[in-house]
């Protein structure tokens, strides 16, 4: 009787097992014959033992091979920015503030009534690229857009006074951050490096 009724548990696990089966239809039997295969292979790697395995370089990961990339003048400064970047959003860390962002508060604030079409001529970029920063700052209420008495298409924009406090507390982190940056460089290497970037950036405009 009890070895007729571990037949029947025996039996019904089965037919619940393929249920199971059949019910997860050849996914579910594809991963458990995956699982089988790592297994299996789990026991191979471990019976042929270290000296089959391909040493791996330090930090564990493939090395990198540049070629001529680091000749570039814009990947440098590429790579440069994008560290720049990094460290700002750490010095800043908490205030919500990105360089983009701090850039524009910046100028709104010292030209009260800039359209966008001239804030995004002075950022050398186009006005649709603005335009999100415009609505994110909008939305928190560092600034306001009013519509221009003699062209209702355009917006004036303003830099809010309730903002200012929270404006002078990122400029002073910013401005710390900025003395770090140019630290690096001796005084001579900063106004080479001030110059050089200008003459990059007027390079093809009109005299």
């Amino acid at each position: 009787m009890v070895v007729r009724q571990r037949g029947i548990t025996r039996q019904a696990r089965g037919t619940a097992g393929r249920r199971r089966e059949d019910r997860f239809g050849e996914c579910g039997r594809a991963a458990t014959l995956r699982h089988r295969r790592a297994v299996a292979g789990e026991e191979i790697s471990g019976m042929k033992g270290s000296a089959h395995r391909q040493p791996l370089p330090p930090g564990g990961a493939r090395r990198i091979a540049f070629d001529e990339l680091p000749s570039y003048v814009g990947y440098q400064v590429r790579r440069a920015q994008a560290k720049i970047f990094a460290e700002f959003a750490a010095a800043v860390a908490g205030l919500d503030i990105t360089p983009g962002s701090f850039g524009v508060l910046t100028l709104i604030r010292a030209n009260p009534g800039i359209t966008q079409v001239a804030l995004a001529a002075a950022f050398a970029v186009d006005k649709s690229t603005l335009s999100p920063v415009i609505v994110r700052l909008e939305r928190r209420r560092l600034i306001r857009r009013e519509v221009l008495a003699s062209d209702r298409r355009c917006h004036a924009l303003f830099f809010e006074p309730s903002a200012e406090p929270a404006f002078l507390a990122a400029r002073e982190r910013v401005r710390a951050f900025e003395r770090g940056v140019a630290a690096r460089l001796s005084a001579a290497e900063q106004r080479e490096l001030a110059r050089l970037l200008a003459k990059l950036q007027a390079a093809g405009e009109p005299a």
